[in-house]
């Protein structure tokens, strides 16, 4: 130790000397900054189970084009976008795609300037597919997939990979411990002492007492954690610098970091943008970040290992590389995963007719001119579902038993942003898509005569929640918890052995929580407090004019026009809310559906839409209602209030509801594997059931057209149908709508089972039997390891067969491709996915098909009956 005499004799550095320190250390601290906010954008969030629903993973990237963006993500990760040669060979073998659909494919790349001279030939490829097909099965298909040899990993990485160890699956153990602890909302017994503070600050006060890391090995940790800086920012340079990084590979090395713990990269990313903290600092990310890197730092000055990082700098970060062609292999599996999308797309253009051919449909009399005369009549209902592809069924199903009903396709939450507020709470969930947010407040109320009776259910509904709080104190307690099994584990057997044979009722629901049976049909939402909240009238007519237009229903009213939302039924499933509807934001579509009911009855609000050109006829009546996607089953609420006019059609209307049930059923037992229908209704109830229901597994168009050109039409339950009629749109803006939200929608829950599919490991969660609940708001497989993200393998493959045949989104819109091309001008997003290969555009105009190309163009496609297709340069 230097006494303070004689500090006085050392020199000390010179003005210059620290204006330059000082002057590196800011260049330092913003070259930082300005990497994590690159890391953070190629990060997607994922949301707590609460509000779960499907997320593009590739959403931060998603500006590079898809070739390039898996190059991008096999840089610091082992992420793979394509499927393995012998899914694609199995796929050919079966008749997905053929020889002319390779050959398009090879021409589209060729196009494009893909593969610089290093495409295979249809026929190489061809014999290529036919050996391989004959080979293996596909439970075997991972072997397939090349390894990738990437340059650039964590340090624990390079450590197991060259020394055999097991230290980075050791470091995202300890991780997750402490992501587990600090996020806890209530599942824990014992709450972290340090949730008060950051995940930084948190990992850090706990780090420095616990000795677990150090007895497995990790000699020194807690040292090094005591010489951390306060700040996470501060304590990514200490370890970055500690480890001798060079700062050209600062960005893909914490890319690295992140992609080793992606789950709770995600969740923290989530956590970041809910809380609107600092993207530069104080963000949860960059508290992760920090914590992963000061593991890897101690793992390197525990065991003197070093990484020599000069040999692995170039001139420009690694991740900004941009490479001109692809591997063989690569480009190869990227010409099928191509090939199949173009089998798939031609088949249903193919089953999409012409206004021309059926009109020579009606006059060779194969389609009634009945039903078309019909057609011309007031309709006995129109039904509005959700566009999800588990709509298709049941809307084409009811629409075979009578031309008197029609339905439409609509985003699920029926335009209506709202958080919806259970009977005496203070805030609800939000029935709204994930991007947006909600715009007030929607209250339940229950409806009854007896005025005692609301404060009777609200005290009831304390006293239960109190109670069942302590009942589960009493079975957590390290105290109590051994006489409580003694006491009580007879009760519980009864109780497991009737729900594992299901023979009791274990259907529950959330919203009905500590509610007497008596009392569930008179809870209702009410509009009683949207004024208070400075929803006027006037703002209610909006809601209620922006519905009906984007909708695409302003005349021509039925008499019963129903507002179907839709949810589902299952028992002991963490993920039930990504079964749930995406647009309402992970929940039921029931309270939107109901509000859209209550607004189009009101009376005033009815007066001032025929001010604006919508004129609903006096015995128009709305009704809420919600179609279960495990059962099929339709609801439809408040029938007490329908008039007592119109009950012959509420019946006919109910009868033809019934019917279209039973034979969505029968046609989804095949897929879902059930032997009869009451093995299709136990998986609602069963609380083992893995595959309740198979949600948007297989999902691969999104339609933007008038239901007139997919009417009869079996779209195998596999379309986003969004009802929409360009006549009645001529400025476009309804489109513009349309692309830029349920489109998007649709994108992203595409990319989710895409993602899911073909990269299990990294973007879905695994073995769903082996799900455990971690801190109220995630998943963990078994009790350790990453957070889980995506869908688990049960919802994507049946044990035998894929259910999920991953592909990029086919997006057919009827409407002139000038209003089309408007819209994709105007919102650089949706050109970017458009050129980078992310979705796929068809314009249904003047009686022909037009791909919108890579580079800007339409191309017209040419179909022919044994689905080979030719292609006409097309430039307007």
């Amino acid at each position: 130790m230097i006494s303070q005499a004689e500090s006085t004799l050392l020199p000390l550095p010179s003005s210059g000397t620290l204006e330059k320190q000082a002057v590196e250390q800011l260049h330092i601290i913003e070259q930082v900054a300005e990497v994590l906010k690159q890391v953070n954008e190629v990060i997607a969030p994922v949301w707590p189970l609460n509000d779960y629903v499907a997320v593009n993973p590739y959403s931060g990237i998603s500006e590079r084009s898809f070739l390039n963006a898996r190059n991008f993500l096999r840089v610091f990760s082992d992420c793979e976008t394509l499927m393995p040669l012998q899914h694609y060979a199995n796929e050919f073998q079966q008749g997905q795609f053929n020889r002319n659909h390779i050959e398009a494919a090879l021409v589209e790349l060729k196009v494009d300037g893909i593969g610089n001279g290093h495409l295979n030939s249809v026929t190489e490829i061809e014999e290529m597919l036919k050996q391989i097909g004959g080979l293996a099965h596909e439970s075997s298909e991972a072997a397939n997939v090349p390894n990738n040899d990437r340059r650039i990993r964590t340090l624990s990485e390079f450590y197991d990979k060259t020394l055999s160890g097991n230290w980075t699956a050791t470091i995202c153990d300890e991780v997750s411990k402490y992501c587990s602890m600090h996020y806890d909302e209530g599942q824990a017994v014992w709450s972290s002492p340090w949730s008060h503070l950051s995940l930084y600050e948190s990992w850090r006060s706990a780090a420095l007492h616990d000795r677990s890391v150090e007895v497995l090995g990790l000699k020194g940790f807690r040292s090094y954690v005591s010489q951390l800086p306060q700040t996470a920012e501060a304590s990514i340079i200490y370890s970055l610098q500690s480890l001798n990084v060079l700062p050209e590979l600062w960005e893909t090395f914490l890319l690295c970091q992140a992609f080793t713990i992606p789950g709770w990269s995600a969740w923290a990313k989530y956590q970041s943008e809910q809380s609107e903290q600092s993207a530069e600092f104080g963000n949860d990310l960059a508290g992760l970040l920090a914590m992963r890197l000061a593991y890897d730092a101690a793992l390197a000055k525990s065991f003197s290992f070093n990484v020599n990082w000069t040999s692995y700098a170039s001139g420009e970060p690694v991740s900004f590389k941009f490479p001109h062609h692809a591997g063989d292999d690569e480009l190869l599996r990227y010409t099928l995963l191509r090939a199949s999308e173009i089998g798939y797309r031609n088949r249903l253009l193919n089953s999409i007719p012409t206004k021309s051919q059926k009109n020579q449909k009606q006059q060779n009399g194969s389609e009634s001119v009945d039903s078309d005369t019909n057609d011309s009549k007031r309709k006995l209902a129109q039904m509005v579902f959700c566009i999800d592809v588990r709509s298709e069924r049941i809307r084409r199903q009811i629409e075979s038993l009578s031309n008197r009903v029609e339905t439409f396709g609509f985003a699920g939450f029926f335009g209506l942003p709202i958080e919806f507020v259970r009977l005496g709470e203070q805030s609800g969930d939000s029935h709204v898509p994930v991007l947006l947010k909600p715009q007030f407040q929607l209250h339940e109320e229950l409806h009854t005569k007896d005025e005692s009776s609301l404060s009777k259910t609200l005290q009831e509904r304390s006293l239960i929640r109190s109670f069942r709080k302590l009942w589960k104190s009493l079975q957590t307690s390290a105290v109590g918890c051994f006489s409580f099994v003694e006491t009580t584990g007879l009760f519980y057997g009864f109780k497991l052995l009737g729900r594992t044979v299901n023979v009791t009722d274990s259907k529950t629901n959330a919203g009905y929580d500590g509610i007497r049976k008596a009392n569930h049909e008179h809870l209702k939402p009410t509009l009683k407090s949207l004024n208070q909240q400075g929803i006027s009238t006037s703002d209610q007519i909006d809601l209620a004019e922006s519905m009906l237009k984007n909708l695409g229903l302003t005349e021509n009213f039925a008499r019963l026009v129903a507002f179907c939302g839709h949810a589902s039924q299952t028992e002991n499933n963490p993920l039930k809310a990504g079964l749930d509807c995406g647009a309402c934001g992970g929940h039921s579509g029931e309270p939107n559906a109901r509000l859209a009911a209550m607004l189009l009855n009101h009376l005033e609000i009815r007066q001032a839409l025929a001010d604006r050109n919508i004129h609903i006829p006096e015995d128009t009546y709305f009704l809420g209602g919600l179609h279960n996607t495990t059962t099929d089953k339709i609801e439809l609420f408040d029938l007490e209030m329908v008039p007592e006019s119109h009950q012959a059609d509420l019946q006919e209307l109910q009868n033809y509801s019934q019917s279209a049930t039973e034979q969505t059923q029968v046609e989804r037992m095949p897929s879902i594997g059930s032997q009869s229908l009451a093995d299709l209704l136990r998986r609602a109830g069963d609380w083992s059931e893995v595959r309740p229901e198979w949600g948007l597994a297989g999902n691969a168009a999104f339609i933007v057209a008038p239901r007139s050109l997919t009417k009869e039409i079996d779209l195998d339950g596999r379309s986003f149908l969004h009802s929409y009629n360009h006549q009645t749109d001529p400025e476009g803006e309804v489109l513009e709508n349309i692309m830029t939200a349920p489109m998007i929608v649709a994108h992203w829950i595409n990319m989710q089972y895409y993602a899911s599919t073909v990269d299990n490991h990294h973007f879905g969660s695994g073995n769903k039997t082996l799900h455990n609940v971690v801190g109220g708001f995630g998943i963990l497989s078994g009790n350790s390891g990453d957070l889980m993200t995506g869908l688990p393998w049960q919802s994507l493959h049946s044990g035998e067969d894929y259910q999920h045949l991953p592909m990029r989104l086919q997006v057919l819109i009827a409407a002139p491709r000038e209003m089309i091309e408007t819209v994709i001008k105007k919102h650089q997003m949706i050109a970017n996915l458009l050129s980078g290969g992310w979705l796929h555009l068809i314009a249904l105009d003047s009686e022909s098909q037009f791909q919108y190309t890579e580079d800007g163009n339409w191309e017209e496609i040419e179909l022919t009956l044994f689905g080979k297709q030719s292609h006409k340069n097309d430039t307007n």
